[in-house]
Formats: structure tokens, C-alpha cells, sequence
């Protein structure tokens, strides 16, 4: 809980709109693989206060793991719907610890306090964003660019690298991978093979990666087409 208490804006983790926030908070640890069903009745927001899960609908027929909604880590907070409105789970992909509120009744008192309400939407709105560029991958990106892209996404949110090299941990499957870009398992692992062939990416056992130029991976992606372009034209 203190977790989410220091996250709040400056000057509201004493106010009186946290303590009501964490009033009606219950934290939860998750162990690696154990799930948060959706609760029958109502939303929930949940904050991982520490940890990596992911948001996965039901398993069907022709994708038994579920699809990958989304991918969540230390610092989120994720909209888990209720059951009614469709059936996702969140899936600890790490040991996770997690603040979990029920959605209305922490909007009502959000309202209290803009500053609250103002860092509330701004992370659902990078959510959001998020969302919506990897189903504009999905329809318009090669399978080397969904890739290339999921890695220079990774290496900013769990590496804060943006240029430059760095090194993770992936805390996901290549199959979680697959599952959540459209791809099959061995079509991630084939190009996985392919950028490492290319200098760009190194493995190192089931989760360490190194790159050695997210710059270059971001071209090969297509995230800077559009800068390039314009500055052609400079």
C-alpha cells in the first residue's frame, strides 16, 4: 500500500484523499503464474506496486494460452473489467504485489482531488496507447517489424533506454510474445534468430536480452519515418 501511496503526485500521499483511496484498497501477492479472476460485479483498478503481469482473455480453440491483451509491470494501474463485460485475467508473470480497488467508488473519491484524477487517467491513457499501436502493428507491420518493436518498447519500459544499448530480462514467454504481437512461437523465435544474425539483439539463457543500437531497432521498426522524412525535407 505504501507502494501506491508514494506514487500518488507530490503533496497527496499525507492528504486525506490517499487515506480514503487506501481505505478502500486490499493488497494481494500473486506468485509466477497464478492469476486475478474479474470479480462478477464490478471493475477493479489494480496497481502493481512490484512485478511484471500480463492481461489475457479467456483461452479458446484456436489460441489455448489466451491472447495477450497487454503487458504490465511495477508502477501500472491496469482496468480489470468484470466478468460480465468479458472475461480477462491477470496473469502474474513474476511474483507480483498488487494494490486492487474497486474502479467506481475509487473514481468517485479521485474526483475529490484533480491531481489524483489527472495522474490516474494520464496512465490510462499511455495504456491506451500502448494498445493501440501494437493493433496498428498487428494490421500493417511485418512480423520483423512487430518484433523490433516490441524490443525497443521493452528495452524503455523495463530499461528506461531509449538510444543507445542496454540490457533486460524479458519476463515473459516467446510464446506470451507471439500471443500478444499475432505471431506463431516460431515465427518469434525465427526472427528473433534473424536480428541476432544482424548484430542487433543478443540472448542470453530464456530472458536476458542485450541490444546493441535501439536507435537502429526503432528505423527497422518504422518509429522514425516520419522524423526522417521531415528532416529530408529540412
Amino acid at each position: 500500500m505504501e507502494a501506491f501511496r508514494d506514487a500518488l503526485p507530490p503533496g497527496t500521499g499525507d492528504a486525506l484523499t490517499a487515506d480514503r483511496l487506501c481505505a478502500i484498497g486490499f493488497c494481494l501477492h500473486l506468485a509466477k503464474g497464478e492469476e486475478l479472476a474479474p470479480d462478477p460485479r464490478e471493475d477493479r483498478l489494480v496497481y502493481i506496486a512490484e512485478g511484471s503481469a500480463k492481461l489475457a482473455a479467456q483461452p479458446v480453440a484456436d489460441a489455448p494460452s489466451g491472447q495477450v491483451l497487454a503487458f504490465h509491470f511495477g508502477g501500472d494501474m491496469i482496468s480489470v473489467l468484470r466478468q460480465s463485460d468479458g472475461d480477462f485475467r491477470l496473469v502474474a508473470l513474476s511474483d507480483c504485489d498488487l494494490v486492487v480497488f474497486p474502479a467506481d467508488r475509487f473514481l468517485d473519491i479521485a474526483q475529490s482531488d484533480p491531481a489524483v484524477l489527472r495522474s490516474v487517467l494520464a496512465r490510462s491513457l499511455q495504456a491506451l496507447h500502448r494498445s493501440r499501436t501494437r493493433m496498428m502493428q498487428m494490421g500493417h507491420k511485418s512480423a520483423q517489424q512487430r518484433i523490433a518493436d516490441f524490443l525497443v518498447s521493452m528495452a524503455e519500459r523495463l530499461a528506461n533506454c531509449t538510444s543507445g544499448a542496454c540490457a533486460f530480462a524479458l519476463p515473459m514467454s516467446r510464446r506470451d510474445i507471439g500471443d500478444s504481437l499475432g505471431l506463431t512461437i516460431e515465427t518469434v523465435s525465427r526472427q528473433l534468430t534473424e536480428l541476432r544474425e544482424a548484430g542487433l539483439v543478443e540472448t542470453e539463457g530464456r530472458s536476458k536480452v542485450c541490444l546493441s543500437d535501439v536507435d537502429a531497432l526503432a528505423r527497422l521498426a518504422g518509429r522514425q519515418h516520419s522524423q526522417a522524412g521531415a528532416t529530408s525535407k529540412n
